[in-house]
């Protein structure tokens, strides 16, 4: 019988500290890289919508809510009289494309006062965003 008087070897100590380093510089990318949007300043619940326009959401966004009044800011106006009072902002802004997120409660009598009013004062083309199931939002386009 052979007899051994060597304790076993042990494994050296394994720090953590690279791990954790590598985390934190992960953490600090994804801070960097990401973008974060800001929340929307009106709640609306977006109607679903099939088309995807890659053109995307524009800077002038309205929020129409269910009640059929507009929000732009801080303004809130009745939809025939939004684009008149918001005619000076879009012609400063140099502005033809507005995004329209309009509640799916919204009345769709003035959504289309709304729209048309957008047409007579001068603007191309108007973007109703929607709700693409899980895809989150997106626009779809529409000439008034």
């Amino acid at each position: 019988m052979i007899d051994f008087d060597e304790a076993p070897v042990r494994r050296p100590y394994e720090s953590v500290v690279p791990l954790i380093n590598i985390v934190f510089l992960l953490l600090i990318f994804f801070l960097l890289a990401g973008t974060v949007k800001p929340s929307d300043p009106v709640k609306v619940e977006l109607p679903a919508g099939e088309v995807d326009d890659k053109g995307g959401l524009q800077d002038f966004a309205l929020y129409m809510e269910a009640d059929g009044f507009v929000h732009f800011g801080e303004k809130l106006m009745d939809a025939q009289m939004a684009p008149y009072m918001l005619k000076e902002d879009i012609k400063q802004a140099g502005v033809e494309k507005v995004s329209i997120n309009a509640d799916k409660g919204a009345p769709a009598h003035e959504l289309l006062k709304l729209m048309e009013g957008l047409r007579t004062i001068g603007v191309k083309q108007v973007l109703l965003v929607t709700n693409r199931g899980d895809d989150g939002a997106t626009a779809e386009g529409a000439t008034p």
